[in-house]
């Protein structure tokens, strides 16, 4: 398990993040404190992937004047993320071979910015990339990175 362990922390009245890193087993910050809501005690990396692809869809909210997400929805959010996470590690044979295909062809700042995350607009008006919704469906590697 990653060594950076953290409190991934949700305030709903601005729709934002806060990492409560955690150290020797104590959170540096009082978790739930100030209007934030503890989502999960987790790995940060692991935290990063949910907030980075969760943000995409916030942002997206945002630009269409919609209320930021509720911290239930984010909570159902996390565990249908989880899900996810854990069936790749369990389920997918995860080869040397097979991770160094898949670096190849991921970018996950390219895929952030296709995505509509606002930090990386730069980067898709850069490399003029699509909207993450334009792809070939029938085109392995389009629909898949």
């Amino acid at each position: 398990m990653d060594k950076s362990l953290m409190i991934l922390e949700y305030k709903e009245s601005i729709g934002q993040w806060h990492y409560n890193m955690v150290y020797d087993h104590k959170p540096k910050n009082q978790p739930d404190a100030y209007g934030w809501a503890s989502i999960a005690y987790t790995e940060e990396r692991k935290a990063r992937v949910f907030t980075y692809m969760m943000d995409c869809k916030m942002h997206q909210r945002e630009r269409e004047g919609l209320e930021p997400y509720t911290t239930e929805y984010v909570k159902k959010a996390w565990k249908l993320f989880c899900y996810a996470y854990n069936s790749i590690v369990k389920y997918i044979d995860i080869t040397n071979d097979y991770k160094k295909y898949v670096s190849d062809r991921f970018d996950d700042t390219k895929a952030l910015a296709r995505l509509g995350h606002a930090a990386f607009s730069d980067v898709k008006e850069d490399y003029e990339l699509e909207s993450a919704e334009d792809y070939n469906p029938l085109d392995f590697t389009d629909a898949n990175f």
